[in-house]
């Protein structure tokens, strides 16, 4: 069973994000923004599968925590998600997507079932 892992610093998108992806029947870790994020990761004695985190958040952006479990884990496929963000970070690496929000529980799982059944891009170069 595939891990994920949610970062979002709205408790509410956070927990909504977690139901739907565990209906789905996937393991989800969840983080409030990315220094909590790492922390999660770090403790967490399996793999994860997918980063799925916001963009604009306080103590460290989506980005900034992309760049650091990339840095660890080349391959790990990452969905950002923003209702603010103008350009994709990382649009060249096709481990990496964006999804606008608001987006509708179909299309989360839709997204995030997509892009762990799509084979990873090798040595993915942090963004």
């Amino acid at each position: 069973m595939p891990t994920i892992l949610v970062v979002d610093d709205e408790p509410m998108v956070r927990r909504l994000m977690r139901l739907i992806l565990e209906e789905e029947g996937f393991t989800v870790l969840s983080a409030e923004d990315g220094l909590d994020a790492i922390r999660v990761s770090q403790s967490h004695q399996g793999v994860i599968d997918l980063l799925v985190s916001d963009l604009s958040m306080p103590r460290m952006d989506g980005q900034s925590l992309a760049n650091a479990l990339l840095a660890a884990d080349p391959g790990l496929p990452v969905l950002f998600i923003s209702g603010y963000c103008e350009e994709l970070p990382g649009r060249q690496n096709k481990s990496i997507k964006f999804l606008p929000k608001p987006f509708s529980p179909m299309t989360l799982a839709d997204t995030v079932r997509g892009m762990l059944t799509e084979p990873a891009e090798p040595k993915a170069m942090p963004i």
